[in-house]
């Protein structure tokens, strides 16, 4: 199973973004996609339980560009 992890609330663009992604990967993949929506602290408890999950690529986040290319030290977790 492939858990994408959206930091914005259900019902929302981003919400529907995911789920529309999901859809088409699960079909492409073969595999159940579940969106999961991790709201709060301007999607950094989001961005936190992808860096704390498994290293095996089936955890994916859906959040906001500044957290994914900057990096946050909220996060435990920094680019560059």
């Amino acid at each position: 199973q492939i858990r994408i992890l959206v930091g914005f609330a259900a019902g929302g663009a981003p919400d529907a973004l995911a789920r529309i992604v999901g859809e088409k990967l699960g079909q492409s993949w073969g595999q159940q996609v579940v969106v999961e929506n991790r709201v709060g602290a301007q999607g950094n408890i989001a961005m936190a339980a992808v860096a704390k999950a498994p290293p095996d690529g089936y955890t994916l986040a859906l959040v906001p560009v500044g957290n994914a290319a900057d990096g946050n030290p909220g996060t435990g977790w920094a680019v560059g």
